[in-house]
């Protein structure tokens, strides 16, 4: 009985997947004891080095938890009538300034620490990091959110190998 609610039936259900997927990132931070083979085993993970670099980012103390229109007098930018107001007119200054920035689309927050290198000391650099990135993560596409920079003055990413060239030389 074929009725319009029935599927046709999907066959082979019981052959293996063709595509094989197996992620192997992580296997040099692992390490296996005992006799091995069965997945029984105990497996010690190892304290990785950080794969990266670490760059941290401060914002002045002059504008930590300022609103936009005194952000932009401390900026000295005045207000440009396309936009409707001093907030739109900065998440437009700080989106084009994450444009700018050699970083990858995204890179991970990290632990911050005194002894990373500050690349950029510019308040609006630090501004696009700041306003763009949650506990976890900075993302160059993210809106900004001004909340972000009215409670903490600092954060750190962690910069792939690959872009690590991309940087300035400090």
């Amino acid at each position: 009985m074929r009725g319009a609610d029935t599927c046709p039936l999907l066959h082979n259900m019981s052959a293996p997947p063709k595509t094989v997927v197996k992620y192997s990132g992580l296997e040099g931070l692992t390490k296996q004891s005992g006799p091995g083979g069965s997945g029984v085993t105990g497996i010690k993970y190892m304290n990785p080095k950080v794969f990266g670099q670490a760059v941290r980012f401060l914002l002045p103390k002059e504008f930590f938890a300022q609103e936009p229109e005194k952000i932009l007098k401390m900026l000295r930018i005045s207000h440009n009538s396309k936009f409707s107001n001093a907030t739109e007119q900065l998440a437009a200054l700080i989106n084009q300034r994450a444009k700018e920035l050699p970083l990858p689309e995204g890179c991970a927050v990290i632990k911050t620490d005194a002894s990373q290198t500050e690349i950029w000391t510019d308040a609006l650099s630090v501004l696009a990091i700041l306003t763009k990135c949650t506990d976890t993560i900075w993302l160059r596409s993210k809106t900004p959110s001004f909340a972000g920079a009215r409670t903490k003055r600092t954060v750190s990413l962690l910069v792939p190998p690959l872009f690590i060239h991309h940087l300035p030389k400090v």
